[in-house]
């Protein structure tokens, strides 16, 4: 199997490995924000070691594209001589901070992109915001509390990856409501349509200021 770079966005881990169906429990992880040459190095050998007796381990190392050029140069053999026998997964917000030499000996998966084109309720949301109450309203009265539920997790989530491009305090603020909407959805037993409409008319409000 090639060794994988997984473009996430913003996306959280959990989430994320969700998607490409691994167990939190199945992975052996390193940090590429803080890593440092030595630590890599012995991470990488070990790992190693480790899947050689237990095969259904997933070596990640989250933020790759934060590594040093020095570190990234490490991965390079590893990359190439093991990809037979172990599952190496590299997670980055953007593949253009890999070296060249690093995107050479792997497949790409983009999961932001799958997303976007997975979206179902995004653009109808958008409409909401650029429309005004009545639209929304009528948004919240024709969804399902699954369905809720389900456009509020789309929101949070290209909330989240717009996040790794640039901050806003609107669109933060935008994203706080939905949490606190989907939360509040999933704890208690408030009217769903009442809700998620007050959810898009704050919105709304804020994006209109």
């Amino acid at each position: 199997m090639l060794p994988k770079i997984i473009v996430g966005g913003g996306a959280e881990r959990e989430g994320l490995l969700r998607k490409l169906g691994i167990s939190p429990a199945q992975v052996m992880g390193f940090e590429g924000s803080d890593g440092k040459v030595d630590d890599l190095r012995h991470w990488i050998n070990f790992g190693v070691n480790v899947v050689s007796s237990k095969p259904e381990i997933c070596l990640f190392i989250w933020d790759a594209d934060k590594l040093s050029p020095e570190c990234q140069a490490i991965l390079l053999k590893p990359l190439e001589n093991t990809a037979e026998k172990v599952n190496i997964c590299l997670t980055v917000a953007n593949e253009n901070g890999l070296l060249p030499t690093v995107l050479s000996r792997c497949v790409v998966t983009n999961l932001v992109t799958e997303e976007v084109d997975q979206r179902k309720y995004w653009k109808e949301v958008m409409a909401c915001l650029t429309e005004g109450p009545a639209k929304a309203l009528e948004l919240a009265e024709t969804l399902t509390k699954e369905e809720t539920e389900a456009a509020l997790e789309e929101v949070i989530e290209k909330l989240k990856i717009g996040l790794s491009s640039g901050v806003n305090r609107n669109r933060l603020k935008v994203l706080k409501l939905a949490i606190d909407c989907l939360a509040i959805l999933r704890l208690t037993n408030v009217n769903a349509k009442l809700a998620f409409g007050n959810f898009l008319i704050s919105s709304w409000k804020l994006v209109k200021a």
